[in-house]
C-alpha cells in the first residue's frame, strides 16, 4: 500500500505496452531485465553475490554484472540503491 491508501491500478494499455513492446525484449514495465529483477529479489532477500550466483546457476561475475550493468544505466548508486529503485516501482 502507498501512505495514501491502495496502490492504483495501471491503464489497460500499459499490458498491451508490456506484451507488445516490452515482453519480447525482455523487460518489465520499470525498465529491467527479466533475470536483473531475479537478482533484486535475492538481493532484497538478504542473499550475497555468491549466494544468488548459485540459487541462479550463474557465475558470481555475471551477477556483478547484472548488478553493474543495471545501477550504471539507471544512474542508481548502489545495491541499496537498485533494490529501493524495484521497491518504488513496484517491480517488487
Amino acid at each position: 500500500m502507498f501512505r495514501d491508501g491502495p496502490r492504483p491500478r495501471p491503464p489497460p494499455h500499459i499490458g498491451t505496452v508490456h506484451g507488445d513492446v516490452l515482453g519480447p525484449m525482455g523487460l518489465t514495465p520499470s525498465g529491467l531485465e527479466v533475470r536483473e529483477v531475479e537478482v533484486l529479489r535475492l538481493l532484497a532477500d538478504g542473499l550475497d553475490t555468491t549466494e544468488i550466483a548459485q540459487k541462479l546457476s550463474y557465475s558470481e561475475r555475471t551477477i556483478k554484472n547484472i548488478i553493474s550493468g543495471m545501477t550504471n544505466r539507471l544512474g542508481l548508486r548502489n545495491r541499496a540503491h537498485a533494490v529501493a529503485f524495484a521497491l518504488r516501482s513496484g517491480t517488487l
